[in-house]
């Protein structure tokens, strides 16, 4: 048995090697090549660290596999001013005011997403979606 695992690991290693992978990220169970992975990076403005996630491709909200509480959305990166962070709901916010929330839904419009600012009755909000 102990022999099966290790050489299920040594065949693991040398199919990364015989690629060339050196990232080890997968997402929603697809382990991503290092072009992938580096697209990834572009998208948060930084590095994505080698991990297991969820990635919801729709609305750019991610987490942690087996966990289904998000953790942030792609891109928050690359402008760190959502005050409150991803939202249970995936969106951001609340913002003070909807000039505000406008600015953060441009910020988002200006890399190809479609980001919509509203005001819900308790504050203003941002949704993102691609």
């Amino acid at each position: 048995m102990a022999t099966r695992i290790g050489l299920a690991a040594l065949a693991l290693a040398a199919a990364a090697a015989a690629h060339g992978q050196t990232r080890w990220v997968v997402v929603n169970g697809e382990r991503l090549s290092d072009a992938q992975a580096a697209h990834y990076d572009r998208l948060q403005c930084a590095t994505v660290p080698d991990g297991n996630y969820w990635l919801n491709r729709r609305t750019g909200v991610w987490g942690y596999a087996g966990n289904p509480q998000p953790q942030g959305r792609l891109g928050n990166g690359c402008a760190q001013s959502a005050p409150g962070g991803v939202n249970a709901d995936g969106t951001l916010g609340p913002f003070v005011t909807m000039r505000r929330a406008e600015q953060e839904a441009a910020m988002y419009r200006a890399r190809g997403l479609q980001a919509v600012a509203f005001h819900n009755g308790i504050g203003y909000f941002v949704r993102v979606s691609r």
